[in-house]
């Protein structure tokens, strides 16, 4: 029991930290641009070939087809599945607790759901809700 109360708040602390991070400015095609010539030059510089040839097709993706609009749909398919998610993890935990499941099950439960919460958090303030 001990050691899942802690690998419980180990995970609560893991969490929180992740969602208190502030989703920064780098989901801008143009920052994606960057990131994308980063791990090229990474890639050049291991002498992957592959790995380069498959960075070079994702910027000319990039490059073509990346729009604010592409970005923010893509934001507002992140929220409807995390709020999937919740649903499906506390669904879950409901249905543990009307089972009379034991309580490190029920334990395990409510941290999917606390993390599910969190994840969903994170995805309405990239979205800017």
């Amino acid at each position: 029991m001990k050691h899942l109360a802690t690998a419980v708040l180990l995970s609560s602390i893991a969490t929180l930290s992740f969602a208190q991070k502030a989703p920064e400015a780098t989901d801008t095609c143009i920052s994606k641009r960057q990131d994308i010539l980063k791990q090229i030059d990474q890639a050049k510089s291991k002498g992957n070939d592959k790995k380069v040839a498959g960075l070079n097709k994702a910027l000319k993706a990039n490059d073509a087809n990346c729009t604010p609009e592409s970005l923010r749909a893509a934001r507002e398919k992140d929220v409807s599945e995390a709020r999937a998610k919740v649903a499906d993890r506390d669904r879950e935990l409901t249905e543990a607790k009307a089972e009379g499941k034991d309580k490190d099950k029920i334990a395990k439960r409510e941290q999917k759901l606390n993390e599910a919460q969190a994840e969903l958090q994170r995805a309405q303030k990239v979205l800017g809700n």
